[in-house]
């Protein structure tokens, strides 16, 4: 690989990109900004349509959130990897 990728797919490709001393940083940068992602949560529509302006929705449980798209188990083990990976840059 040259360079740092435009799109990380899979938890895999953030597990590599770590091990890498030059990408350790921003790969960093880019967990912590897939960790702050709030989609816990969407709109759901249930009946209506928006042209007739009847719409009738309600909010869910989001069955598909980004952290779960990249292939982590839950949402803690993402805030335990950013933790882990936090500790061993700073050495705290």
């Amino acid at each position: 690989m040259r360079g740092y990728p435009k799109h990380i797919a899979t938890k895999q490709d953030f597990d590599n990109l770590l091990a890498m001393p030059d990408h350790k940083d921003r790969a960093l940068k880019d967990l912590k900004k897939l960790q702050a992602i709030d989609d816990a949560k969407v709109v759901k529509v249930v009946s209506g349509s928006a042209e007739t302006d009847n719409l009738v929705t309600a909010e869910i449980d989001n069955p598909n959130p980004a952290w779960k798209q990249k292939g982590y188990k839950d949402k803690k083990a993402l805030d335990d990897l950013v933790t882990a990976t936090e500790v061993a840059i700073d050495g705290k």
